[in-house]
Order: structure tokens, then sequence, then C-alpha cells
């Protein structure tokens, strides 16, 4: 099974293991998640991936969890670009990969999170899927009239250019959704089916908030 990306591992190529980042922010496959790592344990985190597959494991913090606890179901980000900041900080840009099962946690000696992962029933990650036109359009015309009815810019030649994996896929890093929404939308298995559970949360949301940092001008 190729990759979408031809600096990208196959499927079969996918480690066993992960260094894990917990955002606050979902990555899907196929979209995009920019990091600001300052703290010992991740910029430690950042130069074991960059040493070994260039990949990091990123999770969501369960909200009604104890310290530490997070969802089991996360995505693979693969470094695509990198920063040194002359105060110590480092800057990332993740591309979503693959999504992946925590099987178990490993102990790091420089303190980062660590885990044994599963990839098995992800593997259609891989692939673009074919998504009926008049799905869509339909989901088009609903992400519309929700911009417009909260007076939101958007860029809609950016947009329609675009591949609706991949707008939707970067959506959710631009609309701030509960972090519910975001890991049901992550464990959503196919692009069809992630179309429609987003079109029911936009349905249902009366607040419309920005993140601060759109992707690529999808949203002004």
């Amino acid at each position: 099974m190729k990759p979408k990306s031809p600096f990208t591992q196959t499927f079969g190529q996918l480690p066993g293991e992960l260094p894990i980042h917990v955002a606050n922010s979902a990555l899907l496959p196929g979209g995009e998640l920019p990091l600001e790592l300052s703290r010992p344990a991740d910029l430690a985190l950042s130069l074991d991936a960059l040493k070994n597959d260039q990949l990091i494991g990123i999770v969501q913090a369960r909200p009604d969890s104890a310290e530490d606890g997070t969802y089991g179901i996360g995505c693979a980000g693969r470094i695509r670009q990198y920063r040194e900041r002359s105060d110590g900080r480092l800057n990332l840009m993740l591309s979503g990969i693959c999504r992946f099962r925590i099987v178990d946690e490993l102990a790091t000696p420089a303190g980062f999170r660590k885990a044994k992962v599963d990839w098995q029933g992800f593997a259609d990650d891989f692939e673009t899927e074919d998504v009926e036109a008049s799905r869509i359009e339909a989901f088009r015309r609903q992400l519309r009239r929700y911009f417009d009815t909260h007076g939101m810019q958007v860029d809609w030649k950016v947009l329609d250019e675009r591949h609706i994996e991949e707008v939707v896929n970067n959506l959710v890093l631009v609309i701030n959704l509960d972090v519910d929404d975001r890991q049901r939308l992550l464990e959503t298995p196919t692009v069809t089916r992630r179309l429609q559970v987003f079109g029911e949360i936009l349905d249902r949301k009366t607040v419309p908030v920005v993140t601060a940092a759109p992707v690529d001008g999808l949203v002004n």
C-alpha cells in the first residue's frame, strides 16, 4: 500500500512504537497541525522523532479523566517542517499520516511519553476515498451557510479547489470544536461518514469560534 506522499512510510513500514504528545487539538489523516514546543521533555520528544521515523503520535487529553489520561486513539503526524528558535523553542508542522491505538505506555529516560501502538484497522488512511459528488456539494452548502450565518470570512476559491478530505480534516483545526467532537471526528472511519458527523456538529454549534492559527488561509 503506497503512501499519499513519496516522503512518507508505507502502511507496512509504520513503527511499533511512537513518541506521544498530548495536544490541544486533534490531528486527522491528511490534516496538518502546528506545534510550538519549549518544555525539555517535549524538545527531547521531537529530537527522538527526528532521529528515527520523523513521526509523533498526537493524542488528546480526556476532559473527564484523571491527570495524564488521554483518549486511546490518536493520529501519527510526520514532521514536515521544523524551525529552531533563538529562544530555545522549536516550531514543528506535522502532516497527519495514519491513526493508531495505544497498546501500552513506555518509560523514557528523557521524561517524554512513548507508547506501543497498533495500526490495524486504519490502513484505509493511506487511501484517497471516492466520496460521492452529491455528498460533497451538500457539505459545502452547509459549510457556506454556517460561515455566512456567523459572519465568518472564507476564501471559497481556496476551499473549493481542495480535495474534500483535506478540507474536512483541516477544519477540525480551524473551527474550535469541543474535545469530544474532535475525537468523534478522528474516530469516524470514513471521509463520507465524517462529512455527515461534521454537519451534525455544525448544526448544533451556536457560538462560532475560530482558532488563532487558521490553516493556509481557509478562514480569514
